[in-house]
């Protein structure tokens, strides 16, 4: 079954090559899970240092959250600088800070390197503050990013098409189109000799020595290092309570005015812009809307932006609609490094809004760590870090909702008695035989039936009404209509299910 994923902006443009899925068994010193940003930015450095590097790729090369991304590189982060000075120290304040400078700098250095045309440039973002109550908490965070080395100034002219009340100007941030970035660095990795395999299912990862990965197919990659460069590292239980997947949206409008630059608001849910250009078309990129994955009709969250742009740019319709999913720590850093128990596998995770930046930080971190180099920066981002105070109180509320949904959805009514009340494009859950099954009746009148029971640890997925999936609101699981997993941890495809159909109302519900 063809999976259903929205077209972001970025993807209109077609890959110069693609890969082959891996169908044999092979050995090698670095295994890079992951075909965005992060493993990318990995394999390429540690080709260079020498190493022989594997990279899989569960799908094609930038289509998770790299190519869904607005696509702002920022030194500001989703953690504000008041936050990390309060809850971990102004030392590493700073470093996270300069962690994300040094990231910038090497995508700029890439670029120009390899002469990827991926319209990256240097831009001002900006941190605005809609409303005069929202004043000193611009002020606190201005005072707090100053103190970690940023370059940022308060001012009351904010360059919008709509009034605001101030913002905080960070200078020599910049923007790009990043699944170009991500193919070019695909293509210079592989002309290289890295070898990339797109379409293949990564199920289990054994540490050792060596490292075993084992694929869905039944083979088997061997490796004296793996870097799980994924959202979600998967079969690592005690990381994924610590992550919080979240939903975020994207809307592409041809025509409207706003200067070039990045801007970022202190609302909640908070919203974001830019300019691009694609094939000759300008258009303005509103982003947000953010919410936690499978707790809500994604639908609502659309239409929410879609307003928002409208009431504030007077927008009209937009051309491109997506979304893409990204993870936020319990304690609002990214945990980077070696994985808690673990000799020889690496993770990277928890970039919230910042994948781009953040990623590209992880990456070097990581690649230096199996190199046996000193990195500055693998301090502040180390995986196996325990911060109490910072994390304790997120930790228990996003968690939380784990026994809420294992236990709560199960004893919830479905809503729907019989796959008749299933108009076409709608997907419900609902009890057939003793056991909850998810169904989805398509355009055409087809019914498509999964255990509804995610394979990760037992939640019940819900459907996502734009994207056409089956998502688990418990760790961010996503799968397929036909129950092949799209987004982890969980790892094995949803069962399928034979049901007996009968003939639906003469309705036609929410397709979009």
């Amino acid at each position: 079954m063809k999976t259903n994923h929205s077209e972001s902006l970025w993807d209109v443009n077609p890959p110069n090559q693609t890969f082959a899925p891996l169908d044999q068994e092979l050995e090698t010193d670095v295994v890079i899970i992951g075909g965005g940003i992060t493993g990318l930015t990995a394999a390429l450095k540690l080709h260079e240092a020498g190493k022989h590097v594997v990279l899989l790729e569960q799908h094609r090369v930038g289509s998770g959250t790299t190519g869904g991304s607005s696509a702002h590189l920022t030194e500001q982060v989703d953690c504000t600088y008041k936050e990390i000075i309060a809850n971990f120290g102004l030392d590493e304040a700073k470093l996270v800070a300069a962690a994300s400078r040094n990231a910038i700098e090497h995508i700029h250095r890439r670029i120009d390197a390899l002469h990827i045309d991926c319209q990256f440039e240097r831009v001002p973002g900006w941190l605005v503050a809609e409303s005069e109550e929202q004043l000193d908490t611009l002020a606190d965070e201005q005072a707090a990013a100053h103190e970690a080395g940023v370059d940022v100034l308060m001012e009351t002219s904010v360059p919008l098409p709509y009034p605001v009340a101030a913002g905080l100007r960070f200078r020599h941030q910049a923007k790009l189109d990043s699944l170009a970035y991500v193919r070019g660095l695909a293509d210079e990795a592989h002309r290289r000799g890295v070898r990339i395999y797109e379409n293949t299912h990564v199920v289990k990862v054994d540490d050792g020595e060596p490292c075993v990965v084992h694929l869905a197919s039944g083979a088997k990659v061997k490796a004296g290092s793996v870097f799980l460069a994924t959202h979600s590292p998967n079969n690592f239980l005690f990381l994924n309570t610590k992550l919080a997947p979240y939903r975020s949206y994207c809307a592409a409008f041809p025509s409207l005015p706003l200067p070039n630059a990045l801007f970022w608001d202190l609302a909640d849910p908070y919203h974001y812009l830019r300019t691009a250009t694609i094939r000759g078309e300008r258009y303005v990129i509103v982003g947000g809307e953010d919410h936690k994955t499978g707790s809500d009709e994604e639908a609502h969250h659309v239409d929410a932006l879609v307003d928002w742009a409208r009431g504030h740019l007077r927008a009209g319709k937009p051309a491109f609609t997506w979304s893409a999913q990204l993870y936020e720590s319990a304690d609002g850093l990214p945990f980077i490094g070696r994985n808690s128990a673990s000799k020889h596998v690496y993770v990277c995770t928890g970039l919230s809004g910042h994948g781009l930046t953040l990623g590209t930080a992880g990456a070097l971190i990581v690649s230096d760590l199996i190199l046996g180099v000193d990195n500055p920066f693998e301090s502040v981002f180390h995986a196996t870090r325990i911060k109490p105070i910072a994390s304790l109180v997120d930790f228990v509320k996003e968690n939380a909702g784990f026994p809420a949904h294992l236990i709560g959805d199960r004893l919830t009514s479905p809503g729907v008695e019989s796959v008749a009340d299933i108009g076409r494009g709608e997907g419900r859950v609902l009890r057939v035989g003793g056991r909850r099954v998810a169904c989805y009746r398509d355009e055409e009148n087809g019914l498509h039936a999964v255990s509804a029971v995610c394979t990760h640890m037992g939640c019940l997925v819900k459907f996502n009404d734009v994207e056409r999936t089956w998502d688990c609101p418990c760790h961010g699981s996503r799968f397929d209509l036909g129950g092949d997993v799209l987004d982890g941890p969980a790892t094995k495809s949803l069962e399928k299910v034979q049901v007996e159909d009968a003939l639906p109302p003469l309705r036609k519900t929410g397709s979009r």
